[in-house]
């Protein structure tokens, strides 16, 4: 007794309502667990995974999937286009098509009426037929269906500040569906790239079937921020606290770069918001020089004046008339 084929939903275990992406997830999970590669010893594993591909493969292609839902496992299997060329050739051609009825397991007898037969070829096989009329009169030969289309994988990753400025090399581990295989592949990233930036990898995508190459893997970049560095194009920002009296006198101090610390000098008289400028220190450019690092100077009074210290600050700026706004485009 021939063994009765299971239905296809219940054999990837998703609904009849499945999308696109949950038959792709129910997909990947099982192929992973029946693939004969990894289940040697089971014998059953091969037939498994020939049914989960069988039915991937028909729900995953909207008009098999289509005729799958409407006629069950009549159609979508091979013998129901043979079906059709012998009803075509018993009844004979009539403006161009022919009629066609079968019977259900239980019996009953379904009539489709008039159907042409580039309909019925299209249906069965996914394609049209692009020669005769009829693709199975005077012994022609339909022609096959085309084979899959290779894909793009995007694959999202996550860097540190300094790898997104500098470049890196990271070992990414990628999944194909197709073939239900994983590789382990090693991604350069380049220096420079942003938050949102994409990296194409070429031919290192979605296997095509048929042996066509292979589609692209497309790196999808996102950048954890800095807890001190801010970057803005090409150049990073760094706040500096300075006190007033360095702010006043001048200084020399140490300040980090994405290169390691650097002595940078403060000149005598600085204003507070005014930003100081370390040439190359920034991004480096894709096709243009390197930014730079930018350090904006805020000037900080102690938190524990006394009440005295306060009184000779406030006098200071009257014996010398200081206004901080003076000079503002907004001072009225």
């Amino acid at each position: 007794m021939a063994e009765t084929k299971r239905d296809f939903y219940e054999v990837l275990g998703v609904s009849k309502t499945a999308s696109a992406e949950d038959l792709k997830k129910a997909y990947r999970k099982l192929a992973r667990k029946y693939h004969p590669d990894v289940n040697r010893n089971d014998p059953s594993a091969e037939r498994r995974f020939k049914e989960l591909q069988e039915a991937y493969d028909v729900l995953t292609d909207s008009k098999k999937r289509q005729a799958y839902d409407q006629f069950g496992h009549a159609g979508v299997s091979s013998s129901a286009a043979a079906d059709a060329a012998a009803a075509a050739a018993a009844a004979g051609r009539r403006q161009g098509g022919f009629r066609y009825a079968t019977q259900t397991p239980g019996g009953a007898t379904v009539d489709f009426g008039e159907v042409d037969l580039n309909d019925i070829f299209e249906r069965f096989t996914g394609h049209r037929n692009r020669g005769s009329r009829n693709p199975f009169a005077s012994g022609g030969v339909a022609e096959p269906p085309e084979t899959s289309h290779a894909a793009d994988i995007t694959h999202e990753v996550t860097l540190t500040f300094e790898q997104a400025i500098k470049g890196t090399t990271l070992d990414l581990r990628i999944d194909t569906v197709n073939r239900a295989h994983s590789e382990t592949i090693a991604v350069k990233i380049p220096p420079g790239v942003h938050e949102g930036a994409k990296v194409r990898v070429r031919g290192r995508g979605q296997p095509a079937m048929g042996g066509r190459s292979r589609g692209d893997l497309i790196i999808s970049v996102h950048v954890s921020p800095h807890p001190y560095f801010v970057r803005i194009g090409q150049d990073i920002i760094l706040d500096v606290p300075i006190s007033a009296g360095e702010a006043a006198s001048g200084t020399t101090i140490r300040v980090p770069t994405i290169d390691g610390p650097l002595e940078m000098r403060v000149p005598a008289g600085i204003v507070g918001g005014m930003k100081l400028r370390l040439k190359g220190r920034g991004v480096p450019g894709r096709s243009g020089p390197v930014g730079d690092q930018l350090c904006r100077i805020i000037i900080q009074l102690p938190e524990d004046l006394t009440d005295a210290e306060k009184q000779q600050l406030k006098q200071m700026d009257e014996k010398h008339h200081f206004d901080p706004r003076a000079k503002t485009a907004w001072k009225s």
